[in-house]
């Protein structure tokens, strides 16, 4: 295992394949236009793959790079789950975290050819730092192939490149991620009153945000290996529920009657907890793009499990606009 520091405006480190025992992680959620909640901040970042091997039927990886983080004060485990980029033309994907600091402590890429590559750090970690209503902006963040399973990662601050592209704005500004200074401002003094109110007891505020529609969402996991494995992979599609009930209920807005059951095939590698394969396998529930949200908010997932595991997943979906027990 060998781990190289530049520090400045490169901090490179390399690393093999030695692993550790990890604490139930917990999948970041996207970032789509809403104002921060209490003590809540965001960051963004792109990756950039140099050097994998090609194969000849696909030649690029566009599988997901994972990174975990750690939260310095809390302990708690985040995932970070995001495709490689090969132009910086393309959109910013911007995660929701609490505000602090935290450090990075793992990441693992899939190729095409099936090999899962790992950098795991060790000694010093590169750290950085998330705060309320602000921004965080890790640059780039680079990966090429280190001796058989491992990973050069390089990771590069870079000037802001988010731009604002809704009629409000949600932060007041952009700091680098690393150093904590401010890059570009954004909102005013009244975008924290407005954040607060958002999350406050202001009725115009509370409409935006309250439905008398009851939203029902069941699921369950048929599956190999130990019951225990099983327990962790529905622990960790439960704590991300506010997210998988939300692909339904954006559908509902647009086709309302939908309801039933969406069902999965998986298999989920034990080299890194993620999904080495999922793939819809049929249910009642008629809504292509409820479907398409649900595999692409799955698959961003890595759960606790060091043993490989395979089965059905199943989802149930009803709602009620006369709010009382939901009829399945």
């Amino acid at each position: 295992m060998k781990i190289a520091f530049l520090f400045g405006m490169l901090l490179s480190f390399i690393a093999g394949t030695a692993r550790a025992a990890q604490p139930l992680s917990s999948p970041l959620s996207p970032w789509n236009g809403e104002y921060m909640q209490a003590d809540q901040g965001a960051v963004y970042l792109r990756f950039y793959l140099d050097k994998f091997r090609k194969t000849r039927s696909s030649k690029e990886i566009t599988n997901s790079v994972f990174m975990n983080i750690r939260n310095q004060k809390t302990g708690q485990i985040h995932v970070l789950s995001q495709g490689p980029t090969d132009s910086s033309a393309e959109p910013i994907l911007v995660w929701k975290l609490p505000s602090g600091n935290y450090t990075v402590e793992k990441l693992s890429i899939n190729e095409n050819t099936g090999l899962t590559r790992t950098w795991t750090a060790q000694g010093k970690r590169p750290t950085f730092s998330v705060r309320y209503l602000l921004l965080a902006n890790m640059g780039q963040v680079r990966l090429s192939p280190f001796g058989g399973k491992g990973l050069k990662v390089t990771f590069l601050p870079r000037p802001n490149a988010f731009v604002n592209t809704n009629s409000h704005q949600s932060f007041m500004g952009v700091i680098d991620a690393y150093k904590g200074t401010l890059q570009k401002r954004l909102g005013g003094s009244a975008l924290m009153k407005e954040a607060k109110d958002s999350f406050g007891s202001g009725n115009e505020a509370r409409v935006a945000f309250t439905t008398t529609r009851q939203i029902s969402m069941i699921h369950q996991v048929d599956s190999s290996g130990s019951q225990k494995n099983r327990r962790l992979m529905s622990s960790t599609i439960s704590a991300q529920d506010a997210e998988l009930r939300r692909c339904y209920m954006d559908q509902l807005d647009v086709a309302l009657g939908i309801r039933g059951s969406v069902n999965f095939k998986f298999q989920i590698s034990p080299s890194n907890g993620s999904f080495a394969a999922l793939s819809y396998s049929g249910g009642s529930m008629n809504s292509p793009r409820a479907i398409e949200c649900l595999t692409l908010s799955l698959k961003k997932m890595q759960f606790p499990i060091t043993q490989a595991l395979s089965g059905r997943l199943a989802f149930q979906f009803n709602y009620d606009d006369n709010p009382g027990r939901a009829k399945f």
